[in-house]
C-alpha cells in the first residue's frame, strides 16, 4: 500500500492517494513535536536555552547520537530538539515530548485539523505499543502540517524557520532525497518501523529556485525506502501536469 501527497505551494497543483488512511506515523511524528516545542518558545511558555543534563544510563535505544555518550552531558532544549530531527534521536525526542507533554501535541493537532494525527507513546516504548497505545498519522496530515509550517498563518513564522532549518540538515536521505534532481533541497523527516521494515515514511518541503512543493509518502509493505524515493521522485516530476 502505498498512500502520497504531492503539492507545489505556488500554484496548488496536487497529485494524491489514499491521502486519509491512518498509518502508525513512527518518526515523522517529530515534526509536530518539533512544531508544538518551538510554538511554545514564541508564546514565551518555554525557554530554548534551558539547560538539560543527559544521563547515559536512560538511553532507549534505536537511532540517535545520543546513547553512544560515555559520560553524562549538558544540552540547551533547541538543541535536544534538533538531534530529534536531524538525527531522529529517540533518547532527545523523548526529552522534549517529557517536557512539552503529549497532551499539548495533540492540542496542536487537534487546532491544524489533522485529524488522523496522534501522539500517545514515547520513542522506543513497547509496553504503550502492546496496550494499544501507537503514534498515527497519514499522508493528508503530514502534508497540511509540512504547508503550515511553510507557508501557514495559523503559527508564528518563528516556528516554521526552526522547524524547516533543522528539517534541511536532515542526515537520512535514503527517502524522498534519495532521487530528486541535483537542484532540488530536502528539508524533511522520514520513519520507518526498522528492522522490521514493514512501513517506510517520508514527508518534506522540496525548493528549487522559486518552486516549492510538498511531498509525502507513506508505504506498508510496499518495498521500503526504495519504493518512497521512486515513488516521490516520480511525483515530484509529474507535478507539472497536475490538476490545480
Amino acid at each position: 500500500m502505498i498512500a502520497y501527497v504531492a503539492r507545489e505551494l505556488g500554484t496548488g497543483r496536487t497529485l494524491s492517494a489514499r491521502e486519509d488512511v491512518q498509518l502508525p506515523s513512527y518518526s515523522t511524528i517529530k515534526v509536530l513535536l518539533a512544531a508544538t516545542f518551538w510554538r511554545l518558545v514564541a508564546r514565551g511558555e518555554l525557554d530554548e536555552a534551558t539547560r538539560y543534563s543527559f544521563e547515559p544510563g536512560a538511553c532507549v535505544g534505536g537511532s540517535g547520537v545520543l546513547r553512544g555518550l560515555r559520560h553524562a552531558a549538558e544540552f540547551s532544549l533547541a538543541d535536544i530538539m534538533h538531534l530529534a530531527l536531524v538525527v531522529s534521536d529517540n533518547d532527545a525526542t523523548n526529552i522534549i515530548a517529557s517536557v512539552v507533554g503529549l497532551e499539548r501535541v495533540n492540542e496542536l493537532a487537534r487546532e491544524l485539523d489533522l485529524a488522523q494525527t496522534r501522539m500517545q507513546r514515547l520513542m522506543m516504548d513497547q509496553e504503550a505499543v502492546a496496550a494499544g497505545r501507537e503514534n498515527y498519522t497519514s499522508a493528508g496530515d503530514l502534508a497540511r502540517l509540512l504547508e503550515e509550517l511553510a507557508t501557514g498563518e495559523a503559527l508564528e513564522p518563528l516556528v516554521g524557520e526552526r522547524v524547516l532549518a533543522s528539517l534541511a540538515l536532515q542526515e537520512h536521505l535514503d527517502g524522498i532525497a534519495r532521487y530528486l534532481p541535483p537542484e532540488a533541497c530536502y528539508a524533511g523527516k522520514c520513519g520507518d518501523d526498522s528492522p522490521v521494515r514493514r512501513f517506510a515514511h517520508d514527508c518534506a518541503v522540496v525548493c528549487a529556485g522559486r518552486r516549492r512543493a510538498v511531498l509525502v509518502v507513506m508505504t506498508r509493505d510496499a518495498g521500503g525506502f526504495e519504493t518512497v524515493a521512486r515513488t516521490s521522485a516520480a511525483l515530484y516530476a509529474a507535478l507539472d501536469d497536475a490538476p490545480l
